[in-house]
């Protein structure tokens, strides 16, 4: 009975190829060229009306602009995987759940970063520990240093399978009416820890180096390049759901 426990779980488990899911994606968006160009139309709208509005994030007029925003994406995500109808209010809230456990998973994350440190020095390890301890604190408050920047990525990115591709795959899952749990998630993922980490280089990758080129040469083309790079990574990360999720029939 284990042995056929083993056999069955081992069959069950299944991986994605990055290189395939890259290709898949590309081979969606040149099929369906019009549609791709309409939703960065559309994200690129967003990004125009939140530059105008004043302070930013300090105006409350930013909460209504996040709503909105977050109910474009849940329609997006619906409508690609052609699910209607795409506007679902039961669908919108069921996202909300895994939503706020992707916040609150890194909102943890950066207060363990910030805190666990303090914690050696409070069981008397102030000898040998302390100058670890001041120099690990100066490496990830100096924001702009080289080192604090690299520590921070690359921490960012080997955490990324827990707090971020997961959880976003949970989140998928519960906008067209399947399972909202995360811990469903990472059990069906198990196995793919690299292929994730991988897969948070090349994203973040391009962004670093959309950044990069915009503030070297001034091109001021990164409002457009935001328009689409989320769009693509949507679709990307839709398409690795697929390898994971089955898909039931009648859901809506």
């Amino acid at each position: 009975m284990k042995k056929t426990k083993l056999k069955s779980a081992a069959a069950e488990m299944r991986s994605f190829s990055l290189w395939c899911v890259l290709k898949s994606s590309i081979k969606f968006i040149l099929l369906f060229k019009r549609t791709f160009l309409l939703w960065c139309l559309a994200n690129f709208a967003f990004l125009i009306v939140f530059r105008q509005i004043p302070n930013g994030w300090t105006n409350s007029l930013s909460i209504l602009w996040l709503v909105a925003y977050y109910v474009f994406w849940c329609v997006f995500v619906r409508h690609i995987q052609q699910h209607p109808p795409y506007f679902s209010l039961i669908r919108i809230f069921n996202g909300l759940i895994p939503a706020s456990k992707i916040m609150f998973i890194n909102i943890i994350i950066y207060l363990v970063l910030v805190i666990a440190p303090y914690i050696p020095l409070f069981m008397g390890f102030r000898e040998k520990y302390l100058e670890f301890f001041e120099q690990y604190m100066a490496v990830l408050q100096s924001h702009n240093s080289l080192p604090g920047k690299t520590l921070f990525y690359v921490l960012m990115l080997l955490l990324s399978p827990y707090t971020i591709s997961r959880p976003y795959l949970a989140w998928l899952s519960s906008l067209i009416g399947k399972s909202r749990s995360i811990i469903d998630a990472y059990k069906k993922t198990q196995g793919n820890y690299w292929n994730f980490v991988f897969c948070a280089v090349v994203m973040s990758g391009l962004f670093a180096l959309s950044y990069f080129i915009d503030v070297t040469y001034k091109t001021s083309s990164l409002i457009f390049v935001m328009s689409v790079l989320p769009i693509f990574f949507n679709v990307v990360f839709i398409d690795i759901y697929k390898v994971f999720y089955k898909r039931r029939k009648n859901i809506k």
